[in-house]
């Protein structure tokens, strides 16, 4: 059974177009993916666009359905990450199989950062057939493109289709099991910003149809993509990204900072992710690191007392940047000895001043 539908859609929350859908929408009745012959105009024309215009090489592949294809700002707004956007139709994981040498292996990406599971629930497509037609483009890219990296984006809650949500909770667990198990994949928990503090869907992140998303809903993507990428893509751009603030998702992420341990002065690199809470920094995620992949300028002094007791800690680093603002900062942080043991806080530090001045 199927309808034809029209609809009229017009916007840092993480424009506004008139979108016309007409055609052929599956009911919850498909078992099939549609034919992705439909979409064959679009990928001509980003052949020809590709011919006038030539891509930039060894760059992060944007892939997937409408909410990247209507991301209109993406690639400023994943600067200096170097991005292509190929985006098309109301894809759904299949159209991306069926086009792969012509959407994905023909750039020859270092990374792409896939949309898609969204329209395939709205077929009728069930969350199994979904993570196994994933399974086979992860095959398709290991076999051709053995290095690429591969950030798969959670299923967006909406409010148009908020009755598809249990199963997209379901494609989102798969997809967030094979990133555990596999290196290449990243899994980008992108719903967990689009929802309130009680679960429910944001309504302030929809055009008027409920389902794309508008200026404040391309905020956060851009801003939580931005940061998933920051650590493992800014080696690979001749621009040092260096920390990078994040306001609307209140976090900083370090690509490569020098830890030292005061009392034996040993030395190791790390990635970190911070989180600001009001006035209060709180480191709350690390990650090792190749010391030998890049110069870390960024550093983490601590002191102990103990093993695993930190006394004092201080961050510094000459490259913080607020996203939208042209001013360079400073920041350093005190860690204050009145707070537990790391070991007893889960691995989070909690700093209690913060100083940001302005420099030259």
């Amino acid at each position: 059974m199927t309808r034809s539908v029209r609809l009229i859609a017009c916007h840092l929350g993480k424009s506004f177009w008139v979108i016309i859908l007409t055609g052929q929408v599956q009911t919850s009745f498909a078992q099939s993916p549609p034919d992705p012959l439909r979409y064959q105009s679009q990928i001509i024309a980003f052949e020809e666009q590709d011919f006038s215009e030539p891509p930039p090489d060894n760059a992060v592949l944007l892939v997937g359905s409408s909410s990247i294809r209507f991301w209109s700002n993406a690639i400023a707004e994943l600067s200096p990450i170097t991005a292509i956007n190929r985006g098309f139709g109301g894809s759904v994981m299949n159209d991306v199989i069926y086009y792969f040498d012509r959407i994905i292996a023909k750039y020859n990406p270092r990374a792409i950062v896939l949309y898609e599971g969204d329209n395939d629930l709205a077929w009728g497509l069930s969350p199994s057939s979904i993570l196994t037609q994933f399974d086979k483009l992860v095959e398709m890219m290991k076999s051709s493109l053995p290095q690429t990296r591969i950030y798969v984006l959670s299923v967006k809650p909406s409010i148009a289709r908020s009755h598809l949500w249990e199963k997209a909770r379901i494609v989102n667990e798969g997809f967030s099991k094979r990133s555990e198990t596999d290196d290449q994949i990243t899994h980008v928990d992108i719903d967990t910003y689009m929802v309130q503090k009680n679960g429910e869907v944001r309504g302030d992140i929809f055009v008027s149809d409920g389902l794309h998303l508008n200026a404040t809903g391309y905020k956060i993507w851009s801003e939580v993509i931005r940061s998933a990428l920051a650590v493992n893509e800014s080696p690979y751009e001749s621009l040092s990204m260096g920390t990078n603030f994040y306001q609307t998702t209140s976090q900083l992420v370090s690509d490569c900072v020098q830890v030292k341990t005061g009392n034996n002065n040993q030395h190791s690199w790390f990635s970190l992710s911070f989180k600001l809470v009001d006035s209060t920094l709180i480191l709350n995620d690390f990650h090792p690191r190749n010391k030998q992949t890049q110069i870390c300028s960024d550093e983490l002094q601590i002191w102990q007392n103990q093993p695993d007791s930190v006394t004092s800690a201080e961050f510094n680093t000459d490259k913080l940047y607020v996203r939208g603002e042209s001013d360079k900062y400073s920041l350093s942080a005190e860690f204050s000895a009145k707070r537990n043991p790391l070991s007893e806080t889960n691995n989070i530090f909690v700093f209690d001043r913060i100083t940001v001045s302005t420099s030259n």
